[in-house]
């Protein structure tokens, strides 16, 4: 009887909890002349720096992905680390 209230509350808890865990990553760059894209944590605001495509992505190697199609599209640079 124990058991399956704490198989019980672990499952609320891990299904509340999973969203809040789930990072996101965007391609983004600095908007005008510049053109240098690179990989973000935060949805870009669209003023400091603009999105590139219209979604996000759940692992950075996704993004990265992205990103490179959009260095290879002539969407934008890849910036230097």
């Amino acid at each position: 009887m124990h058991l399956r209230k704490f198989v019980t509350s672990l499952a609320i808890i891990v299904a509340t909890a999973t969203p809040v865990l789930a990072a996101e990553y965007w391609v983004s760059q600095k908007p005008a002349a510049n053109k240098k894209c690179k990989v973000v944590e935060t949805k870009p605001d669209g003023t400091t720096y603009v999105m590139i495509g219209e979604k996000s992505y759940p692992t950075k190697a996704e993004a990265k992905t992205a990103m490179q199609a959009a260095i290879d599209a002539g969407q934008c640079t890849k910036t230097k680390k």
